[in-house]
Parts: structure tokens; C-alpha cells; sequence
């Protein structure tokens, strides 16, 4: 049975639609516009992606390929919220969701530690209906750009 399982003590994910498509630009952690996305649940936050591709070749006059890099593949995190489609951040992502808007996000992490990064929002539209579990919505956040971790201040 699934309860409400929190994210490591201290960890708080947030969200703000500050952000420019095109210079892609998180806002600074002081800036009002973040909102707590509250109520992270299951297994929080599952990145996914970002493995490196290859080309190869081999040379006529060489014995073994050559392989190298040509970037990764797209990263993706899943973003298990409990349903509560009023309140402040499911709106705000939802709202985004339904016209492409961008995202800013950021993860603070126990250390105080930042994380951000620009992101796209996708799905949710459905809770996961589990008898005894909470009803939960999963988003995934389609990454823009790589992304940044800060020291703590």
C-alpha cells in the first residue's frame, strides 16, 4: 500500500513560469515567482535519459572500428505529485502544460544545494486509481537544457 512518502528531509521541489523560451534562463532562487510544488509522493523524481550516443567507423587500412561521441539523448524526469488539481502549483503546471509554456525548475536539496533547469511539462491528466493508495498524477518534464547545480550560499 502506497502512502504519501516524502522526499529526502529538507528536499523541496519548486516551479515558476519566469522563464524566456528563447534565452532559456531559470530565475534567480530569491525571485518571487517560484511556487512549492507540494506533495511529491511514490518515488518523487525519476530522471531518465541522457545517454551518450555513438557513431563508428572503420577505416580500410584499420583493424578495429573508431567510435566516437555525438551527444546525448533527451533527459526526462518523472514528477509524482498527490492529485489536487486546486491548488496553487498543480494549476500553474497544468496551465502550462495545456498551451507548451516553458517551465523554470528547481530542487533544493537537503544540503542546500540547488538544481535547476528548464523544462517542458507533459501528462498528468489521469491519477493512477490503485485501491488503498493515494490518487497521484505523474508529469514528465521534457529538460530544454542540461541541468544546473548550485553550492549552497
Amino acid at each position: 500500500m502506497s502512502n504519501i512518502i516524502p522526499l529526502p528531509n529538507g528536499t523541496t521541489v519548486f516551479v515558476s513560469t519566469s522563464i524566456s523560451p528563447e534565452t532559456m534562463l531559470v530565475p534567480e532562487p530569491s525571485d518571487s515567482s517560484w511556487v512549492e510544488v507540494k506533495k511529491v509522493t511514490g518515488s518523487g523524481l525519476n530522471p531518465s535519459g541522457g545517454e551518450e550516443k555513438w557513431s563508428s567507423y572503420q577505416p580500410l587500412a584499420g583493424y578495429e572500428d573508431v567510435r566516437f561521441p555525438t551527444g546525448r539523448s533527451l533527459h526526462d524526469i518523472a514528477l509524482q505529485i498527490q492529485d489536487d488539481p486546486e491548488s496553487t502549483h498543480a494549476t500553474l503546471i497544468t496551465s502550462a502544460r495545456d498551451v507548451q509554456r516553458l517551465l523554470a525548475w528547481q530542487i533544493r536539496l537537503p544540503s542546500g544545494a540547488l538544481i535547476t533547469f528548464p523544462a517542458y511539462a507533459t501528462g498528468g491528466y489521469l491519477p493512477t486509481l490503485n485501491r488503498n493508495e493515494l490518487l497521484v498524477v505523474t508529469f514528465t518534464l521534457g529538460l530544454t537544457a542540461m541541468p544546473k547545480r548550485r553550492r549552497p550560499a
